[in-house]
């Protein structure tokens, strides 16, 4: 009988429990993109009301709603004015290094599912098509939180000034991100039991629309001297591949040409071509550029990635390939992982082997710290990078950026345990600097055992910015607010253009240290900004208003590009 009572009494406790917990009424926030959100705790202060945007023609922006408190929620009644599009999208956490993320943005059509944890991410996405005339166009949702409907008010504000499309040079910032189609597939085949065949051509389109250039055309990469071959069985039609993965016409304004680097296994060299004999492409690069031609991709902008940080004995080998790629590739461009200094102005002095693009490691981009004897003799090696970088752009080279997770850098980057506002961050400050090119070495689909998204621990989160799903590929947080970033790029760009490079840097001044003539930096010695890192940087905008001023700094840039 007392085993009766006490079990009678547990479940009226239980009961009462979760009646009190249902009847705690959630909160609804609003919050710009890429505000990070913990799985628990208190929310960011000071969300809003409603969504504001505001967006040039060709744009796909987002907002956040974050729901705290509800066991489930749902989106009703979705509505925005036409031409206007708009995407739900539930975050879902992933486990990076033990913290659970909200990093896999999943497609959603709004109907009732469970909060994965206390604090609930939903995305907003919006899409502004070209051809959409400039105007205040605007819309709602209605948040449904364990029952509780909060409508929440959406404004976009559509400036007249356009984005260049994913496939136009011009006015694009250049694009190189590492890619392996090989693992999306066979991760995507493992989990869901979906062909390659079905999700490879999807997955070029998906990342051609988040304005990136894939460093590896999968199924489509020669695998002999003589070119591009055609095979009924699907993974050897190199030809048919390749059309399927560029488009016709193109989709990407950067284009890759199939040459391996230094970090491919010489059995997977693309073409069967070493990237240490380049005296033996000229035939294949001749036979590349030919079939490029038939299908009209050789108005994107062809570059060749033949070494990765060569070092100054390796440096000669770059120049062999960049006299190879200039001779049998028209039109090509030589990339190479590095920066310009004295040891190496062999390739930056208006030779025919010369590199064309400098792709420099954005914490080596400046200088580093000066001890104070040099200091007291007039020496500061604070710029001593950017000098060199300056003289090289002075000979008609461009520089790119890259980054990679590493503990000794000193800059924004695209880990997924960061704040969320630094991948965008990163690439606002290649608009600082006048920066033309983005490499990202790390990988956006190179997935480890097990299912990423349970967990994706590598380097924290590194090397998948694209997560798989069953019925397309699935964006993370990250690569939503890298793709902000490169539109925020291309807008300072028009500026830069109009007004000159000075407006650019006031319109960053709140997120970095700059003034009008340039940025402020910091190292720890012989700098004007005392920081704990040895190579000289600015600082940078991290904290939780971040997210505001980086959309109070799209407005006014949007102003100044319509001006």
């Amino acid at each position: 009988m007392r085993r009766l009572v006490l079990l009678v009494f547990l479940v009226l406790a239980l009961s009462a429990g979760s009646g009190a917990a249902r009847s705690t009424q959630a909160i609804v926030g609003i919050y710009p993109s890429g505000t990070t959100f913990a799985a628990s705790g208190a929310a960011p202060a000071h969300p809003a009301s409603s969504v504001a945007l505001a967006m040039p023609v060709g744009a796909v922006d987002d907002a956040t709603i974050l729901v705290s408190g509800a066991q489930n929620v749902a989106i009703q009644s979705p509505v925005l004015a036409g031409p206007l599009e708009l995407k739900l999208l539930f975050a879902h956490y992933v486990s990076v290094d033990g913290k659970a993320v909200p990093d896999a943005l999943l497609p959603w059509d709004g109907s009732q599912r469970s909060a994965e944890h206390t604090n609930q991410p939903v995305w907003l996405q919006v899409t502004v098509p070209y051809g959409t005339a400039a105007g205040a166009y605007t819309g709602s949702v209605v948040v449904v939180a364990d029952g509780t409907r909060t409508s929440v008010p959406i404004s976009v504000t559509v400036s007249a000034v356009a984005l260049p499309r994913s496939n136009e040079v011009s006015g694009s910032l250049l694009t190189a991100f590492n890619f392996a189609p090989q693992s999306y597939g066979a991760k995507v085949n493992a989990l869901y039991g979906v062909p390659a065949t079905t999700s490879l051509p999807e997955l070029f389109s998906f990342f051609a629309s988040y304005r990136l250039s894939p460093n590896n055309w999968g199924y489509g990469n020669p695998s002999r001297a003589s070119g591009y071959t055609s095979d009924r069985r699907w993974w050897l039609d190199k030809a048919g591949e390749m059309v399927a993965a560029a488009g016709q016409p193109g989709q990407f304004a950067s284009m890759w040409i199939p040459i391996s680097n230094n970090r491919w296994s010489a059995s997977t060299y693309v073409g069967g071509r070493s990237p240490y004999k380049p005296q033996a492409w000229c035939r294949y690069l001749r036979s590349v550029h030919g079939f490029w031609q038939k299908h009209g991709w050789l108005s994107s902008y062809p570059y060749l990635w033949g070494m990765d940080e060569p070092g100054l004995t390796r440096y000669r080998v770059v120049a062999g390939q960049a006299k190879a790629a200039h001779a049998c590739f028209s039109g090509s461009h030589v990339i190479v992982t590095g920066r310009p200094t004295a040891e190496n102005r062999f390739l930056w002095n208006g030779g025919k082997d010369d590199v064309d693009d400098w792709v420099v490691l954005a914490s080596r981009y400046y200088g580093q710290y000066t001890n104070p004897a040099q200091s007291q003799r007039g020496v500061s090696n604070a710029t001593e990078n950017l000098r060199l970088i300056n003289a090289a752009r002075r000979r008609g080279k461009q520089i790119w950026a890259y980054t990679y997770d590493a503990a000794s850098h000193s800059t924004p980057g695209f880990t997924a345990t960061e704040p969320l506002s630094d991948p965008r961050l990163f690439v606002d400050w290649t608009a600082l600097e006048g920066i033309t090119g983005l490499l990202y070495g790390q990988g956006t689909t190179t997935y480890s055992k097990g299912n990423p998204l349970d967990s994706n621990d590598r380097e924290a989160g590194s090397y998948v910015l694209v997560y798989p799903g069953r019925n397309g590929p699935i964006a993370s947080a990250r690569l939503e607010v890298i793709r902000e970033g490169i539109e925020d790029w291309e807008i300072m760009n028009v500026v830069r253009h109009k007004h000159g490079a000075a407006a650019v840097r006031r319109l960053l001044a709140g997120l970095f240290s700059t003034t009008s003539a340039g940025a402020k930096l910091g190292c720890t010695v012989g700098c004007p900004l005392k920081m704990g890192t040895p190579y000289s940087w600015p600082t940078w905008s991290h904290d939780a208003t971040t997210p505001q001023k980086v959309a109070q700094m799209r407005a006014a840039a949007l102003q100044a590009a319509a001006s």
